[in-house]
């Protein structure tokens, strides 16, 4: 029977020596999923030295299930010689933690597999900052939904179960419900709408007024009574939520906010949305549900008398605006988590979204569709939040596996935005921002006119504003050398009048580049 392989060859260990000082978690195993080497991230979450690993095994260092799971996953690589990926959850000094796993194997000169390599990479960052950004995409889209319905609703009660559904549509939510009094002298509040998969708790719940009774020292009455909202992170940890405990385990209840909903004297209640997770509303996401409230509370008052029916016509165009302006302050928050994690990318972000509206301007968009491609420049990198920083900010050129996953940008930004109402294609605009006319693009490998204009012409902002500004890995090229460039792609990979009007632009000195100098001046 051969010898375990438990050695590399030589010149295996000039990469070692690389590996060990790598901030991601690395480790080297040879056929039999015998550890070889690590480096020094690894051996410091073990509490070894880097020597102590070889020769050990997962069964070494991970409860027996685990350590199984570990080394099938090693057979599949070996066996297969293609690399995978995987992202798991994992326990880290009593936190929960994310950490992405990239297995590849490892060849010799005649081409046979000898090992594999293991980079493990903790994304947690990563994974709370765009559930952070879905929560706030679900509670937009939640919101607007509900605009719909103000519109479309004749009667009161329609409109309040309109809302209801609008907030449950999507599945985020599973209960949203809606309940009040006529008059103070009531004891019990009375579900007036209710929707959503968990409805049925909604038909069973007994909520007192009476502040001296446990069933009135709920989330819901208590919102009602102090007039401001009441947000629940841990239904099942919470004192006062003991009444209904069980109940709502049952429903697979976790979180709750409950905000205060008056249409004058004659419905005093609240709005209560419940969250399958605990921790699911964030103050981003209850300033959203506040507003909704408010929109709510203003269609009822207005179907109850002929006068404010009216004024709602006029009121309504305001409120559409004041949707529009906090899906532009969403992206605006969106960006600033950018700028936190790269000031280079947001910075860059800015400027494309400038030179695109000129460059939309002189090609004569209305200014409706100006102000979507503003608002998809501004964002048009947003999917490289899933990008390290320090990968970001490298300065020096990337490597291959970097590089594609950089690429990966615009799919992500897609799917980060896709679901939100904006008055624009805002999501399909970054999706297609690095596509080409002749289709040699990305990720898409559209061309010519499937390609919308105004990714069109963030595909030139972007290449002008990238080249005459300065990066973090190089001084800017200038101007003349952006133009030479774009003239050269001109016609094959861009679009002739997007490059002309760009030109036109830029001899007339009406794009000021993104220098480090006057950055730091400002």
């Amino acid at each position: 029977m051969d010898a375990p392989v438990t050695s590399l060859p030589h010149s295996a260990y000039t990469l070692q020596a690389v590996i060990r000082q790598l901030p991601d978690r690395v480790i080297i195993k040879d056929l039999n999923s015998t550890f070889i080497t690590c480096n020094q991230r690894f051996a410091d979450d073990l509490g070894i030295a880097i020597e102590s690993v070889a020769g050990k095994t997962d069964y070494d260092f991970f409860p027996a299930e685990l350590a199984a799971c570990y080394q099938a996953d090693d057979r599949k690589v070996m066996l297969s010689g293609k690399a995978i990926r995987v992202e798991e959850p994992y326990m880290l000094d009593g936190q929960p933690h994310w950490l992405e796993t990239s297995k590849s194997p490892i060849f010799d000169a005649a081409g046979q597999c000898i090992g594999l390599t293991a980079i493990f990479k903790d994304i947690t960052q990563q994974k709370q900052d765009h559930d952070e950004m879905q929560r706030r995409a679900w509670a937009l889209q939640a919101n607007s939904r509900t605009n719909q319905a103000l519109v479309q609703a004749s009667e009161e009660q329609e409109l309040l179960q309109a809302v209801c559904d609008a907030i449950v549509a999507d599945q985020r939510y599973p209960l949203a419900l809606i309940c009040g009094l006529n008059n103070v002298r009531q004891s019990r509040l009375q579900i007036l709408s209710s929707a959503g998969n968990a409805r049925a708790y909604a038909s069973q719940l007994e909520i007192n007024w009476d502040e001296h009774t446990a069933e009135g020292q709920g989330p819901i009455a208590r919102c009602i009574r102090l007039g401001s909202t009441i947000s629940l992170s841990q239904l099942q940890k919470s004192h006062d939520f003991q009444p209904w405990k069980d109940a709502a385990r049952s429903f697979g209840l976790q979180a709750i906010v409950a905000i205060p909903l008056i249409a004058g004297p004659d419905l005093i209640g609240a709005l209560a949305v419940y969250a399958g997770e605990t921790h699911s509303f964030s103050p981003v996401e209850v300033q959203v549900f506040e507003e909704l409230t408010r929109n709510v509370q203003f269609g009822i008052q207005s179907r109850r008398t002929r006068v404010a029916y009216q004024q709602s016509l006029q009121e309504q165009a305001s409120q559409a605006q004041l949707l529009e302006n906090a899906l532009e302050n969403a992206l605006a928050a969106i960006a600033s988590v950018l700028e936190q994690r790269d000031p280079y990318t947001a910075g860059h972000q800015k400027h494309v979204a400038e030179l695109a509206v000129l460059i939309g301007q002189e090609m004569g968009l209305p200014q409706q569709r100006l102000r979507g491609l503003y608002l998809s420049g501004v964002v048009h990198d947003l999917g490289k939040i899933e990008v390290p920083a320090e990968i970001l900010s490298k300065p020096s050129r990337l490597h291959p596996v970097e590089f594609a996953l950089v690429k990966r940008h615009p799919e992500v930004g897609y799917n980060i935005l896709k679901n939100i109402d904006f008055p624009w294609p805002i999501a399909d605009i970054i999706r297609q921002h690095h596509e080409y006319l002749d289709g040699s693009g990305y990720p898409l490998g559209l061309s010519g006119e499937a390609i919308l204009l105004e990714s069109r012409i963030l595909t030139v902002a972007d290449i002008v504003e990238s080249m005459s500004s300065d990066r973090p890995y190089r001084a800017a090229l200038g101007i003349n050398q952006a133009i030479a460039q774009i003239q050269l792609m001109r016609d094959r990979q861009l679009d002739p009048a997007v490059v002309d009007a760009c030109i036109r632009i830029l001899e007339q000195g009406m794009f000021t580049p993104h220098l480090l100098t006057v950055e730091a001046q400002a």
